[in-house]
């Protein structure tokens, strides 16, 4: 995308607060392998500046972390259609094969899988295929690919 003086920018990094870091670690150790991300460079921390527990899943171009709540927000559920959340999160993946690889890594681990597998979503494209599905806090996630 390019801004200010012509100049390139692109995503760097996402840090997502769940509601118990520890307990989601489990989920997002295996969402993250399957993404493509060496879980042997993850780092794991207090953030004494912020009061924060991170655990930060480290890729080649594009970081995604994990982070606890403040205490006073522990027990509070967001909704994803409320102003200011998130609605979801999508990965583009390089094939259908790739998005099928996500779904047989992430299907027994007791989250919500809408439609129980990837599929063809023809109101998004022809050829459309994608897996939706929420993580232990019921914060969305989808990985797509858009071809043959």
């Amino acid at each position: 995308m390019k801004g200010l003086a012509d100049m390139t920018y692109k995503a760097h990094h996402i840090g997502i607060t769940v509601r118990d870091i520890y307990a989601s670690e489990r989920f997002y150790d295996v969402l993250m392998s399957a993404l493509g991300f060496d879980i042997a460079k993850k780092y794991k921390g207090h953030l004494d500046f912020a009061d924060m527990d991170v655990v930060e899943y480290v890729g080649e171009d594009f970081d995604f972390s994990i982070n606890s709540p403040k205490s006073d927000f522990k027990n509070e559920i967001v909704n994803s259609r409320k102003p200011g959340a998130v609605q979801h999160f999508a990965f583009n993946a390089d094939s259908r094969d790739a998005v099928d690889a996500v779904f047989d890594r992430i299907k027994d681990l007791g989250v919500n899988i809408l439609h129980d597998e990837a599929r063809v979503y023809t109101k998004l494209g022809l050829n459309y295929y994608a897996l939706f599905f929420e993580d232990p806090d019921g914060i969305r996630f989808e990985v797509f690919h858009n071809g043959l």
